[in-house]
Formats: structure tokens, sequence, C-alpha cells
């Protein structure tokens, strides 16, 4: 009898762990990189929709405020694709699920500091989501450059794209979908 009615209070409690385990959420980051607050814009509703950890990708030296100067400077990191170095941060990327990657789209690829943070980081059998933000050039080599960079990532070759960083009812779908796909 004794037996019985520990049985009957195990079962509950053992029965409450696996269900809490099977409905906790994935965690979520949404880093980018905005040079014009484009793409800024865009991972803002990114991570309104998610609930996801917003988090702005900073080089440790900022571009030339002056566009010639600052042209420049981005045509020769991408002519010799220069990584430059980050600013410290205390986010680890490692330590999140789903990981939705935001970039202004320059000469047809993802900027010089996104892929800075993708080299700096081991996202092996992450979830990654690459979101665009162009002037009407589209995505060009984007969501392929994301899928070089992350070596070992699920990478959603088809990310996000967008003229002028434009939010809405269509990009909530989007990222609620992205998410419902990784559950």
């Amino acid at each position: 009898m004794k037996i019985t009615k520990i049985l009957f209070l195990v079962v509950p409690i053992l029965s409450c762990g696996f269900a809490h385990a099977e409905t906790q959420s994935p965690k979520i980051l949404v880093a980018y990189y905005s040079l014009t607050g484009k793409t800024e814009k865009v991972a803002r509703a990114i991570a309104d929709t998610s609930g996801g950890t917003l988090y702005k990708i900073q080089v440790a030296k900022s571009y030339p405020s002056d566009a010639r100067e600052r042209r420049a400077m981005l045509e020769l990191e991408i002519e010799e694709n220069e990584l430059p170095p980050l600013a410290t941060t205390d986010i680890n990327p490692e330590n999140y699920d789903i990981i939705f990657i935001g970039s202004p789209v320059w000469a047809n690829h993802i900027s010089q500091p996104v892929k800075s943070f993708l080299a700096k980081y081991n996202l092996t059998d992450k979830h990654v989501i690459p979101f665009v933000t162009h002037s009407g050039g589209g995505k060009g080599q984007c969501f392929r450059d994301v899928a070089t960079l992350c070596s070992g990532c699920i990478v959603d070759m088809d990310g996000w794209s967008n003229w002028g960083g434009g939010t809405g009812k269509k990009l909530s779908r989007w990222v609620q979908n992205q998410i419902a796909d990784m559950e």
C-alpha cells in the first residue's frame, strides 16, 4: 500500500518535468550590423516578433563619417577581404539555438563586420537565418556568403531580403514561420 502511494506521488512529478522540457522555447539571437539604420530597423522588428535578444555588431574602429572616405575604406576592405576587428562584447552567440543575422548588402555580399562576426564564433549545429537590406540591387551573394562562413551551421537559404529596410506584417509572418520550422 505504501509503495502505491509513493508511485502516485513520483509519476506526476516526473511527468511535469517532461512536459516542461517539451515546451521550452528556443533561445533566439538577432545579431546585425547597420551603417545607415535600415538593417537595424528590420532587426528590431525581428526581435520584437521573435522575443529574441537584439545585438548590434560593432567594429572596434568606427568607419569615417565622410561618405567618400568611408566608401573608399569599405571598397578596400571588400577588395582585400579584410575582416575588421569587432568591439568587445559580452554576448556569446554559441549560447543560442536560432541566430538571425542581419547585414546591409555591400558590393553584392554581406558586410565585412558581419563576416568578422561569423568568423569569430563556432556556430556549428545552430540555425542561422540571414536577413539583408539593400538599395534596390537585391540580396546578391549574401545568403551564400553566410552558408560559406557558417560551416556546420543549418543556414536558411531563403532568408529575408528587403529594399530600404521595410517592416510589417509580411516580415512578422516570415519570422513566425522561421521559428515554427525550427521547433
